[in-house]
């Protein structure tokens, strides 16, 4: 989503006939809750970021793939086999996660509501799976969310929903789990987000019966186009749970939690690493505080004239979060992402999931 901060290019022996395979069947050590961050392909040492901090976590996602109706493909710079070898090596389901840059909103609806197409499509991303030996996959189609027309945003939902649930079965016959990403909702409406987007378009009860796991990223509650705030406030938070609980079982739910900052000036926004927002501060002589009520970290500075407000997820935001995905119990959290976070996070990540 927005908050993804970069876009473009991205893109054995197998247990077969189970109808529904365990998922994510070790937790983390000394955790409760299954607990997976996104390794995006840009981010050069994401790999050893996570191997370091395994035990934090039940399952490594890899950013590192982009999907058109025909076809799904690594990104340029994305690791290989080694890194997935390594993560595997500390204990770690490795699972692709696939994004459909490829499919707005009008292709979407072309892909998913033929027969055809969309098998075609279904068979790719399982043929992805088995080749590369990846646990599952997780589905991150956001472009098809980019529409302003509610109309269009209803067909998007009944072909996505087709496309879940051909999908997920699909995998699990290769004893393959399938997850899904979408982006919050609070409510039923299909009204804009961020002017651009319309989240009506994920059908959180059809994709939470059918997948494994549904991600909901938590996150950008005030993004590119909006006005300064917090990413992801803390009662916005609450908000998308208690939302999502109507629509799912929690018990299938991981809370998709953000571990970088923004930049806010002039009804736009510039994302980036909480460390480089904190780098911002230090080089114009602000200090942060963390904000009670949002639970983030936030700072004002000026330059050239122009007011800067920074927002930022700092180890004591992110553990808030993943505190709340543990009391209210979810299955677990997903982090975007590794290399975007202070030292300390995912020792505090660790902490939190105790109960």
């Amino acid at each position: 989503m927005i908050g993804r901060l970069a876009s473009g290019a991205l893109v054995a022996v197998l247990a077969t006939g189970s109808a529904q395979p365990l998922v994510h069947a070790a937790p983390p050590a000394g955790g409760h809750i299954d607990a997976t961050v996104w390794l995006p392909y840009w981010q050069r040492g994401a790999v050893d970021d996570i191997s370091a901090s395994a035990s934090a976590f039940s399952s490594a996602s890899l950013f590192w793939y982009d999907a058109s109706c025909s076809n799904v493909r690594r990104s340029p710079g994305a690791g290989g086999s080694a890194d997935v070898a390594r993560l595997k090596a500390r204990g770690l389901h490795v699972i692709a996660t696939v994004v459909g840059g490829g499919l707005p909103a009008s292709r979407a609806v072309h892909c998913f509501n033929n027969n055809k197409r969309r098998h075609a499509h279904v068979r790719q991303l399982v043929r992805l799976a088995v080749r590369g030996r990846y646990a599952g996959i997780d589905i991150d189609y956001e472009t098809l969310a980019h529409t302003t027309r509610p109309h269009q945003a209803r067909r998007v939902r009944a072909a996505f929903d087709r496309f879940v649930d051909d999908l997920c079965p699909a995998l699990h016959r290769h004893g393959k789990t399938c997850s899904v990403t979408v982006m919050p909702r609070v409510d039923d409406s299909y009204r804009r987000w961020h002017r651009i987007l319309i989240p009506a378009v994920y059908d959180y009860r059809t994709i939470a019966r059918t997948a494994d796991r549904m991600r909901v990223m938590a996150y950008d509650e005030h993004g590119r186009n909006s006005n300064a705030g917090p990413i992801a406030g803390a009662p916005w938070v609450r908000r998308v749970i208690a939302y999502t609980a109507t629509k799912a079982r929690l018990a299938k739910v991981q809370l998709g939690i953000p571990t970088y900052g923004r930049d806010f000036s002039h009804h736009a926004s510039i994302a980036m690493s909480t460390p480089a927002a904190l780098a911002l501060a230090r080089r114009h002589g602000v200090r942060p505080h963390f904000d009670a009520v949002q639970r983030e970290g936030r700072f004002v500075y000026h330059s050239s004239g122009v007011r800067h407000v920074v927002w930022f997820s700092n180890p004591r935001a992110v553990a808030f979060r993943t505190r709340l995905a543990v009391t209210r119990r979810l299955a677990g959290t997903a982090y975007w992402a590794a290399g975007l976070e202070r030292a300390g996070t995912w020792r505090a990540v660790r902490i939190a999931q105790e109960k």
